[in-house]
């Protein structure tokens, strides 16, 4: 790292192996729930190009989906659009895109060797698990890197999250993800499912982490599980100037400079700057994303963050309506958004 943002100082440097702490910037797949993933196609070779440079360990490069992609969104709805968006001299190996199940064809996912990523990150509902864990399978037979993503983890029981773990364990995907969906989860709770997930899966298969900064939690969060997982590879989520629907998501300038200053860490921040300058600055200037408290309010309330968007975005500013509204949302209801049950509880 450059002397000018970071001046070494080795005694402060952590003892543990740096080389099984990894980061992945989602910047274009998470953080374009802010512009309807419309970075533009060139815009997206730069990004690309500059996190590759900044040594960034994986990139997520967008949503595989047949579902309303254009031409200059990060959607992909073909591997062939996607190799229109990567810049010249690329490291496939370092690509990941991502799926969410039930909106890409098994059949149209080509095997690894004429693909242009390495990796797929497929995400699911509870609900889905059995359809999405075969869907994953295929996945994998394929020849991907496959991270399995099961959204709202701190909603499975322990008992369910064993199940998982034990229907997992033969598929051996290179990854598991804990995701905070809602960005409610505090420390406690997220040690807590990586010491279940750690004490009951192969070492050899990876550990994700992938928060959202509703409490403002996702930085502590992550270095708390830095601290706690020593002889697994773990994975943690980022995206430049935390770009991401609602409360936004954990920056990636501020872990890379964390793994820097206390893991011995190579990443290189001018280039994360020069993304933020030329490329994020102007979309946080036309769409705001970050703290709010209708936002900590959807946390607090264990609410899909859709749902404060929504009374966001019809004027309402009176916090306590806020609050009001939330709480009367059915309990088996608030995980998962509905934009007419909201619509409802609202004109009442």
């Amino acid at each position: 790292m450059s002397k000018e943002f970071c001046a070494e100082n080795p005694v402060n440097k952590r003892s543990q192996n740096f080389n099984n702490i990894k980061i992945l910037d989602c910047t274009l797949r998470d953080g374009g729930y802010i512009n309807n993933w419309n970075f533009g196609r060139e815009n997206a070779k730069s990004v690309i190009k500059l996190l590759h440079s900044a040594n960034l360990d994986f990139i997520e490069i967008g949503f595989l989906s047949t579902e309303k992609a254009q031409d200059n969104q990060t959607l992909f709805d073909s591997f062939d659009k996607i190799k229109t968006f990567l810049p010249d001299n690329y490291d496939k190996s370092r690509l990941f895109g991502m799926i969410t199940y039930g909106k890409f064809p098994i059949e149209k996912i080509p095997e690894v060797k004429s693909s242009d990523t390495c990796g797929l990150r497929v995400i699911f509902k509870k609900a889905q698990k059995e359809d999405a864990l075969k869907y994953c399978e295929q996945v994998k037979a394929k020849g991907y890197k496959l991270f399995i993503s099961p959204t709202f983890t701190d909603q499975y029981t322990d008992e369910e999250m064993l199940e998982l773990l034990n229907q997992i364990q033969s598929l051996k995907p290179y990854g598991i993800s804990i995701v905070d969906s809602m960005g409610v989860m505090k420390k406690q709770e997220v040690l807590h499912i990586y010491k279940v997930i750690d004490e009951n899966l192969s070492k050899d298969i990876a550990l994700c982490f992938h928060s959202h900064n509703n409490l403002q939690a996702a930085f502590s969060n992550a270095q708390a599980l830095i601290d706690a997982c020593t002889d697994r590879e773990l994975i943690i989520d980022s995206t430049v100037f935390g770009m991401g629907r609602c409360a936004g998501n954990l920056c990636t300038e501020l872990i890379v400079q964390y793994m820097n200053d206390n893991y011995s860490g190579d990443y290189k921040l001018l280039p994360i700057l020069n993304i933020i300058e030329e490329f994020i600055k102007p979309i946080h200037e036309k769409y705001y994303w970050g703290y709010s408290i209708p936002y900590y309010l959807s946390a607090i309330n264990h609410c899909h963050p859709n749902y404060a968007k929504f009374l966001v975005d019809r004027h309402i500013v009176s916090l306590e309506l806020i609050d009001k509204i939330l709480k009367s949302i059915p309990a088996d209801k608030r995980a998962g958004y509905d934009e007419q049950l909201i619509s409802k509880i609202y004109s009442k």
